[in-house]
């Protein structure tokens, strides 16, 4: 019975950490508003495979390892801040474009990507260096888990990570690829592209800054 109250607990708290908005939220809600589906899709992938790198990592001792080596943290940290700060200012540049072309009715897209393999790299790149999962799946997730659980504690944990992660971002997708939502959006396109931006780029910045 304990374990199962740990599960729980593990997957309350997983979805309270997906619930809160951040960079997979920004992009995938991004991508499903100007109608990129399938793109959405293969990032949603993405997202899961990072999510399964962490929550692996996790078990087999990773908060363990960064304490002995620092500088693996700040790696990881760096890079997902300089991911973030790239992607949003793709979007600044796409709302400043939107303005130029206002007149001409020409609609401005945020930054494609080219295929599906690169919307999963994107989608990769993000779980991975999500500053938020990082700090998730090293602390309170680490505590979470029970000393000396069983290898199906390990097993039932990734396949729970991994329904949840599916779950969620296939949900803001639908939610946001809602026609009437896409309506909304283009009407607001420039307002929604510069904000998203502005967010990443200010996420990206402040995670550099940290320590």
């Amino acid at each position: 019975m304990s374990y199962l109250v740990s599960l729980l607990t593990i997957a309350g708290i997983y979805l309270a950490v997906l619930a809160s908005p951040g960079p997979n939220f920004f992009i995938l809600s991004q991508l499903a508003l100007q109608g990129e589906h399938k793109a959405a899709r293969f990032v949603v992938l993405g997202l899961t495979t990072g999510s399964i790198f962490w929550v692996v990592l996790a078990l087999a001792g990773l908060s363990t390892l960064l304490a002995q080596h620092p500088w693996l943290a700040t790696g990881v940290r760096v890079a997902g801040a300089a991911y973030l700060v790239w992607y949003g200012a793709g979007l600044l540049r796409s709302a400043l474009r939107s303005r130029r072309n206002a007149e001409s009715g020409t609609v401005a897209q945020a930054p494609r990507l080219a295929s599906p393999m690169a919307a999963y790299r994107s989608g990769l790149l993000t779980g991975v260096t999500n500053p938020k999962g990082a700090a998730f799946w090293t602390s309170a997730f680490a505590a979470l888990v029970p000393l000396h659980a069983p290898a199906w504690f390990h097993v039932a944990t990734v396949l729970l990570v991994t329904c949840l992660s599916l779950g969620w971002h296939l949900g803001i997708t639908w939610v946001f690829g809602n026609a009437a939502l896409r309506r909304g959006y283009l009407r607001m396109e420039r307002a929604v592209n510069g904000l998203a931006g502005g967010a990443l780029v200010l996420l990206g910045i402040q995670r550099l800054a940290s320590r």
